[in-house]
């Protein structure tokens, strides 16, 4: 068996998603971190903006087209991307305008934290970064990996931001993620077509989803290549359109 059969390499395109979203609607009923009804059978849509806000539209675009709402989590400590860059920037105002919800993908690393009290301040200056850049309230939060950190941080509300990563949400509702491009504990389709979690989150990251079938390295590569040439497309055209010298050896 190929790795590709192993992980299930077919599953991670858009047109695949789509069809998720529609089985998925069959057993529940969509819902955010902020409009959920105990009792019900929800599932809320979680994406981790880790590498390509402009995977994220695309995704955002399909969801909005099967009438379900969901909420991307923006990461200002990217390698990938900078929330402060026009286009990065854009991309998020379309997410929201499609409907959908903006939250903070929180790195705990980036401040070293060690006392679970500490997260308040950092958690503030964040909220407070996303809201002005994108004139949007942000309400929920969802750290950036589980590190030990991550996991004693249990409650339900820190800095007046909703966790996505509280114990209502590890122990009360069913999970599936497909964090590095495969399936880490179940695959989506086996977790839908069962419908055995009387409530569900769902954890994607849209640069894992492509329109081809492609390994998660490949993804991942997709994206580092794709942000390379968008930034040698604006050196050109700078260049060009304020009438400088691009010169190279010949």
């Amino acid at each position: 068996m190929t790795n590709a059969d192993t992980y299930h390499f077919a599953d991670f395109t858009r047109d695949n998603y789509r069809r998720l979203v529609k089985l998925a609607k069959e057993h529940y009923v969509d819902r955010t971190y902020d409009d959920y009804v105990d009792g019900e059978r929800f599932v809320i849509w979680r994406h981790d903006v880790d590498f390509s806000p402009q995977a994220a539209v695309k995704m955002a675009r399909i969801e909005a087209e099967e009438g379900i709402r969901a909420t991307y989590f923006l990461l200002l400590h990217s390698q990938f991307y900078n929330a402060l860059e026009r286009d990065v920037t854009e991309c998020f105002r379309t997410i929201t305008s499609l409907g959908h919800d903006i939250g903070l993908h929180f790195d705990p690393t980036y401040y070293s934290l060690v006392e679970e009290a500490d997260i308040e301040g950092p958690l503030q200056l964040e909220k407070t970064m996303i809201e002005t850049i994108l004139a949007r309230e942000v309400r929920t939060f969802c750290f950036h990996m589980t590190t030990p950190f991550a996991v004693r941080c249990a409650q339900s509300f820190y800095a007046g931001l909703q966790n996505a990563n509280s114990e209502f949400f590890r122990h009360d509702v069913g999970y599936c993620s497909d964090s590095n491009g495969y399936w880490r504990f179940r695959r989506l389709e086996d977790v839908l077509r069962e419908a055995g979690d009387f409530c569900l989150q769902v954890l994607t990251h849209p640069e894992m989803w492509q329109d081809t079938v492609m390994s998660p390295r490949e993804r991942v590569m997709r994206c580092i290549s794709g942000r390379a040439d968008m930034s040698r497309c604006w050196y050109d055209t700078i260049l060009a359109e304020n009438g400088r010298k691009n010169i190279d050896w010949e």
